[in-house]
This record gives C-alpha cells, structure tokens and sequence, in this order.
C-alpha cells in the first residue's frame, strides 16, 4: 500500500528541492545561530583551550628541565681538578646564558666560601664599587668571583668583577678587597646541601638586582676523603621579571592573559606587564597580591569559580563578556599556569560569518525556488519520454517503442542513445531466439573467461595452531559457530587493510594484496594486517575466556613476489586465485612458526619493503622444505612510530640485539652469539624458543660445524 499517491516527475523535483532548503535555512536560522556557538564555545573549553594551556605548561617544563638539565651536567663535570680551571665552567655558563633564555646567572660556590658566578648583566648598569659611574654599553655579561688572597695566610674574602662582551671579551673589571657576597649563607645553599639533591627556592629577592626571583641548587659531589659531604653548589638563578616575559611569549589569543600561582594562591608573574602584583618586600622574602586581591576583578572572579566548580577549565562570564579560563600544574615546581582568555578572541569572526551565512541562505532559498521551477520542467520531459521508451523494451512490445527527442543534458540523451541501441539489439536477438530468452540474454553481466596473468602480490597464510585438539573437545555444532566468528573477525581486520580473502582452508585462511585491485602499499598493510590480527586475537581471547570458548592462537606467514593469478578452473566453475612458487614459500613460513614458537614470520623481501614503516627482529636464515636457497626470515615486532609506553622502547632494543647477535652467527662467532642469545633471553623471556633453536645450534656448530655450512638452516618440515 502506497503511503502517497503517484505524482509527476516535475512536482516531486519542485516539491522536494523547496522542502530541502526550505528545512536547511530553518534549521540554521533556529539552531545554527545558538547550537553552533554552544559547540563552538565546548570546543574552545574542553579542547583548544585545555590542550593550549597543556601546551603551555609542557613548554614551561621543558624550559625548566633545560635548566636543571644544565645544573647535572655542570655538576658532573666538575672534579677536584678543574677547580683551577674555572675557564671551563665560565664558558659553559655563558654558552648556557646564550641558549636558555630568561636566565639570569649561574653560580658555583664552594663550602670554604670561594665562588664563580656568570650572569646577565639585566638590572646592573653601573659599576659595584661605584655606583654613579655608568657600565659601558656594550657590556653584556659579567663573571663574578669570590676568592681568598694570595698569602698563605689570607681569611679574608676579597671578590672581582669582570665585564665581558657579546662575543665573552673582557671589556673592563673592578675589585672589592672585601666580598659583599656569602653564598654558604644563603636558603639555596644551605638547602641544597641538607636535601644533598636539586633543590627550587621560594621566590625571593636577589640583593644585588632587588628584584625577586627564583633559584635551582644542586650539590657537588667530588670530595675525596668526606664521599657524603658536598664541595660545593651550583646553582642558576631565574627573576620573576623574566617568567613574565616568558609567558608574554606564549599568548594563545592576542587577549589572553596567563599567570603562575603558587601554592599560598600568590600571582608570581603574568604576562601582562602593565600590571604587578609585589606587595612589599621585607629583607629577602617578597609578598604577592593573591587571586582574590590582585585587584583584577575578571582574575578574581576566574579564580573564585575555577574553586567552586572544581573545574580545570570552566566559561564564565563577568559585565556581559564570556571569558574562557583553565589551569594547569607544572610538573617541575609547586606551581600552577593559570590562563584566561575573552570568548570574542575565538567566536567574534565566528559570528560576523554567522549572521552574513544566514542573510545569504534566505537570498538563495528565494533565488532558488524560481530556478528549480524552470529546470525541474527541463529535466522531467525528457526523462518522461525515456521513460516510456523503456517500457516498450521491457514488456517487449518494440512496435509501440518511440525514440526520445533529443535533450541538452548529456546524460539523459546519453541514455536515450543507449535505449536506442538495446531496442536495436533487442530487435536482432529476437530474430534468433525466443522473446523470454533474449530477456535473460539482455540481464547478463560480463561473462567470466578462463585465464591469468603474472602479477607481483604479497601473500599472507595463517593456520590456527593445534586445531585438531580443539577440533576433538567441541561438538561440531559448537565449534563451526566458534570458527565463523574467527573467521568474520580475521576477515575484517585484512579487509581494512586492503586485503583479499582468496579461500577458507579448513581452519587456514589464504589472503593476498595487489590483486585484483593494484596497491602500492600491499608490504606494509599485510604486515600491519598481520600484527592487527594477533592484536585481535588477545582481545578476542580476552573476551573468549569468560564464556569458555577455547583461545585460537594463529600463525601466520607472509611473503612478496611475482605469482600467476586469475580466473582458474573449468568453464563451469572458476576461482579467482593465485598459483606459483612465491605462494607456496608464504605457506612455509607459515608453518616455520611452529620451529620457532613464533606466531608471525615474513620474508626477507617483506623486510626490505617494509622497512622504516615496520620493526623486525631477525629471527634465522632458512630453506623451507622444498628449496636449496635460503632466506632471511623476520618477525615483525610492531609499527615504527613515536614511542607511546615503556613496551614500545624495548622492542626496538630487542629488534637492534637480534640483529646484532644473529650477525655473530652468521661470521661464524658462536661463542659470542650464545652470549649476545643468552642475553636477549635473560632480557625478553618471551623469545624462549626462536632464540635456545638458535643457542642449541651454535653449541653445536663449535665442536661439529658442516663443511657446507653457508648460514642456512634446512627446515625439513612443511
């Protein structure tokens, strides 16, 4: 039963094309308008701005890592000898000034007090000793020493002050015959050397710039006759001033505002340098405005709700502005990135496009009415005629058949021209054989031939191991719905990689890439097909278990080469397949699996195309049953890609001590091939029986080693 009655071609065109439309600019006038803004402003909170701040924040550690980074290596390479070789630690400081930006000085102060400090001479325009005579201009760093004098039986601690230039030329210098500097006395000394680890001072105030800022210490360890005592610190000193211009250079929006916060909820530093947020300084210590009295009344009330909602990224809005805010910790210091962007940075184009979208919608609803009119009679008259032609032919009345007028579209008088033709082919069938067989004539395809063609493809072959023991505790009804889900599932995954089932055989299935259809990536997505399919196969085992349904662990081989492939058979029956050498060499390194307790094995052609996409470990060089000619055999590991867990890391290091220690065997080196073995069997326990075939054949080959050994092993099993 129709739900409508039948009505003309040129009505439903006008009809549906109106309604199509007319729907498209409703929606958009009722929902586009409010709808889109909400997932846009969604999308700015939980994403861009979320993963901007994270940005932000992994950008900050990293800076800080560089810097504690520095100190390590400072640290260690100082000795007890290159105390009087300060040039060195002079020269990496200054390098490390140059190459981390926004720090101010570097310092290394030992217990009997003397000390090496390099810094930026930012805030210091005049000379230490004399204060109202001016620094040159071009001085640029200064390198700052405190050392006893040169008698015997000098206490006291005079200091030195050497100016350098951009290019570490000194440009002038002064003394103090008495130091103004005690580093042993001070909190990032005294900490260090008590935690006897790097340590992050609170902000303070630098006595010699009066401006705060933060230090990083770090113990050396060198002393001979006292092991547990540090000789020393060396540390590196940051200013708030700079954390400011530091996030003044990493704004997601030209509005944005970021912060640090420490733990007391004190603003350490924004990047809005019109504003400060020093209360007053008292000695050393220095006092911020907190978030709820910094004055700031969008910071206030950013802060008041980032509390109450117990959000790391909320919208919220303060005197008719949305503004978006999130927060996120910092790894290396007990501080938190806060940053508050205004919504208009991100939707204020957004919706100047908006309202022009739904001005010109309603232009073009009203513009296309009338031309949808116009052409809906264009397109139906003709369509109508074909139409008519068409039933002719079909019901086989060919004296009432009436050939199309002619028509401006392309396609319809395409199809016209084809009625023509079938009404003429029709005609002549007609002649021959009977009206109801010329019908079935008419409705045939293309009809298959015999024959093939030599391709290059890549083959894979799996076989599930121990089928028949599985095969004899299941009834037969149980097990075929086991094996077709199996089967389903390992089709799908080769099918996702462009892969072809050729046959089922038994419990083996056959797959290949480049046929029928080419695929110049078929190495590599056999193998990712590969690994995909053990992969499903622990989730399916994972699922399996439960239920008591036996795992179906599989071995799989694949291989790459020229092979014959096409329709094969008889007249009656054909299969599309593929025959030759190649396809039987996939076959065997399916079943070498079962030597080597591995689960997935490729050829050496594979390896060589798969290279750089694909990580393999070598496993053996080998002559399956039936060849003279060895191969170099893989297992592939996984998918080179950036390192994403600690299992990813090893089997690269896996992978790199195979090849080194099979190399070893293949020179002839046994005894240190079963050492290189032992070890990779100490380290990945997995690898049990590849890497002991392997071990076993070299205990032999030490005492017992054929004449014609070339480094082939003939595997006499299919």
């Amino acid at each position: 039963m129709r739900l409508f009655p039948p009505r003309k071609l040129r009505v439903d065109i006008l009809a549906t094309f109106s309604l199509l439309i007319g729907v498209t600019v409703t929606c958009e006038i009722f929902y586009l308008s409010s709808a889109n803004e909400k997932l846009v402003l969604e999308f700015e909170k939980d994403y861009y701005s979320k993963n901007i701040t994270q940005v932000v924040a992994n950008w900050m550690d990293e800076y800080f890592e560089k810097v504690e980074v520095m100190l390590k290596v400072l640290s260690k390479n100082l000795s007890a000898e290159q105390i009087d070789e300060m040039g060195k630690f002079d020269i990496s400081c200054l390098e490390a000034l140059k190459n981390i930006p926004y720090t101010q000085s570097f310092c290394l102060a030992f217990k009997d007090g003397t000390y090496f400090q390099i810094r930026n001479l930012d805030g210091i325009t005049a000379f230490q000793t004399q204060k109202d005579k001016k620094l040159p201009p071009y001085a640029k760093y200064a390198v700052r020493s405190g050392q006893y004098g040169d008698s015997n039986n000098a206490t006291t601690l005079n200091e030195t002050w050497k100016y350098l230039n951009e290019d570490y030329g000194e440009v002038t210098a002064e003394y103090m015959p008495i130091a103004q500097y005690y580093p042993t006395k001070r909190d990032w000394y005294v900490s260090a050397e008590l935690a006897k680890s790097m340590v992050w001072s609170d902000v303070y105030i630098f006595r010699t710039v009066k401006v705060p800022g933060i230090t990083l210490s770090m113990p050396i360890w060198f002393e001979k006759n006292a092991p547990n005592t540090a000789a020393g610190v060396v540390a590196a000193d940051i200013t708030v001033s700079q954390f400011s211009n530091l996030l003044g250079t990493i704004k997601p929006s030209k509005n944005t505002v970021n912060y640090f916060i420490n733990q007391k909820n004190e603003i350490i530093a924004s990047s809005d340098n019109r504003k400060t947020f020093i209360m007053k300084n008292s000695g050393d210590a220095a006092n911020f405005s907190t978030t709820f009295t910094s004055g700031d009344p969008i910071l206030e009330e950013a802060a008041k709700q980032l509390i109450g909602e117990n959000d790391n990224h909320i919208i919220f809005s303060f005197q008719n502005k949305n503004y978006i805010a999130s927060i996120q910790k910092l790894r290396e210091l007990p501080w938190m990135l806060l940053t508050i962007s205004p919504e208009d940075d991100f939707t204020g184009e957004f919706k100047r496009v908006q309202r022009e979208a739904l001005f010109w919608s309603i232009l073009v609803f009203l513009t296309s009415f009338g031309v949808i009119f116009i052409f809906s009679r264009r397109i139906s008259i003709p369509i109508t005629a074909v139409c008519k032609a068409a039933k002719s032919i079909g019901a086989m009345q060919l004296e009432e058949y009436k050939s199309p007028p002619p028509s401006s579209i392309i396609e319809i008088q395409e199809l016209a021209n084809a009625m023509d033709s079938m009404k003429l082919n029709v005609s002549t069938f007609t002649k021959y054989a009977p009206k109801d067989l010329v019908k079935k004539l008419i409705q045939q395809g293309i009809v298959p031939t015999l024959g093939g063609e030599t391709k290059k493809i890549t083959l894979m072959f799996s076989d599930i191991a121990k089928f028949s023991v599985i095969s004899e505790r299941l009834p037969a009804e149980y097990l075929t719905l086991h094996l077709s889900e199996y089967f389903d599932e390992i089709t799908k995954e080769i099918a996702k990689y462009n892969g072809v089932i050729d046959k089922y055989i038994g419990d083996s299935v056959m797959a290949m890439w480049g046929a029928p259809n080419p695929d110049e990536n078929q190495v590599v997505n056999a193998c990712y097909a590969a690994l995909a399919c053990q992969e499903l196969l622990l989730n399916l085992e994972k699922k399996w278990k439960p239920l008591g349904k036996p795992a179906l662990p599989t071995r799989i081989g694949v291989h790459t080469g020229h092979a014959i492939v096409g329709n094969i058979g008889s007249r009656d029956r054909m299969n599309f397949t593929s025959i030759g050498d190649n396809v039987n060499i996939a076959s065997r390194l399916e079943g070498a699996n079962k030597y080597y307790g591995t689960k997935i094995l490729v050829s050496e052609d594979v390896e060589a195309e798969a290279r750089g996409k694909i990580l393999f470990r070598t496993i053996d060089k080998i002559a399956v049953k039936g060849k003279s000619v060895g191969l170099l055999v893989y297992e592939p590991l996984c998918a080179l890609k950036n390192g994403e867990d600690e299992t990813y890391y090893e089997k690269i290091e896996l992978s790199a001590k195979a090849k080194e220690a099979f190399g070893l065997y293949q020179n002839g080196e046994f005894k240190h091939a079963i050492d290189k073995y032992r070890k990779i069997l100490e380290l990945y326990p997995y690898t049990d029986k590849s890497v002991t075939v392997i071990i076993n054949r070299c205990e032999e080959f030490i005492n017992n080693l054929p004449s014609d050994w070339d480094g082939t092993f003939f595997l006499r099993e299919k």
